[in-house]
């Protein structure tokens, strides 16, 4: 199962307890993928389709808890996003209470399908009610990559308006999402894992959140062990290629005339570096008497290298 199927349905069991956070959740998955159509018996329904089985149900439980109206819930075979199975909810509006259908229909924003949704502002006058209609739109047309990969959340929305609407809702939470089209969709989304796990947060993903977080700290840690292994890796291979360099130097030097002819304390120097081919600078410094600091042995080295390179009449 992916980490975008482990998100939503640990969103979908999330019931809010109050009736404002219940119709702005409501409000989010039926502008985005519900609408009205007419039955076979002419009658006026609302239909609602889901990518898998929790939101579906989540739909039925949300309709129930605040309107308290009968739906059905069958499953499709039908390619949608790579899917060959979803699932639709339907509700009889015609009938009943034409008072509670009409405010069902307005505060839930369903439209004709030619016709544009946009968000109901008065249901999203408050922090908890947005957080309840991200969730909402994430569990419509959420996903994201699990930690492991790269970090990456994104909702696709096949509206202007609405994307518009969610990218300045997010940036209330200090989300600042980015937004992108593709093909006939427009992208929100975030890739900084920083924010990925201010968006779990946000929509209440607990869970999520915790697993995000275990696996981006697992990744932080190796990351820095790398790091610091490729640069005493970087550091030792300087040091080595300085070494070998150093002695190719001192041997011709020794071939050819002689360590007498270096001044003292650059005399030791060499003589300390021979001894001790792989020794670091801070360790050639510990070994002379008296000892000598890393950045004096480097100075003092330099020194040796320029005298030997006249000596031996080199570039």
């Amino acid at each position: 199962m992916s980490f975008s199927s482990d998100v939503r349905n640990e969103l979908a069991r999330i019931i809010p307890e109050k009736e404002c956070c219940r119709k702005a959740e409501l409000a989010a998955l039926l502008a985005i993928s519900g609408d009205t159509a007419v039955d076979e018996d002419g009658r006026r329904v609302l239909r609602v389709q889901a990518d898998n089985a929790a939101t579906a149900r989540k739909i039925i439980t949300l309709l129930k808890e605040n309107y308290q109206i009968p739906s059905t819930f069958k499953a499709l075979e039908q390619k949608r996003f790579k899917r060959k199975r979803i699932y639709e909810v339907n509700v009889l509006l015609n009938g009943g209470d034409e008072a509670l259908n009409k405010e069902l229909e307005e505060i839930l924003l369903l439209r004709e399908k030619e016709t544009t949704p946009v968000l109901n502002r008065s249901l999203l006058g408050r922090t908890c009610c947005k957080r309840a209609y991200l969730r909402g739109v994430f569990l419509s047309r959420g996903s994201i990559n699990r930690p492991e990969g790269e970090y990456h959340l994104e909702l696709l929305l096949n509206d202007n308006r609405m994307a518009l609407a969610v990218q300045k809702m997010l940036d209330k939470f200090a989300l600042e999402p980015g937004l992108v089209e593709r093909k006939n969709y427009l992208v929100v989304y975030l890739k900084e894992s920083e924010k990925i796990v201010d968006f779990l947060r946000v929509v209440e993903a607990s869970r999520a959140l915790l697993n995000f977080e275990n696996v981006r700290i697992i990744k932080s840690v190796r990351n820095n062990v790398n790091r610091q292994v490729n640069c005493e890796t970087a550091n030792l291979s300087k040091t080595i290629d300085a070494s070998l360099r150093q002695i190719e130097l001192i041997k011709r030097l020794l071939e050819e005339q002689g360590l007498e002819i270096l001044p003292g304390n650059l005399r030791d120097l060499a003589e300390m570096r021979m001894s001790y081919t792989d020794a670091s600078l801070k360790e050639l410094g510990d070994l002379l008497d008296p000892p000598l600091s890393k950045s004096g042995v480097a100075y003092r080295m330099r020194k040796l290298e320029e005298s030997v390179k006249e000596i031996l009449q080199e570039d």
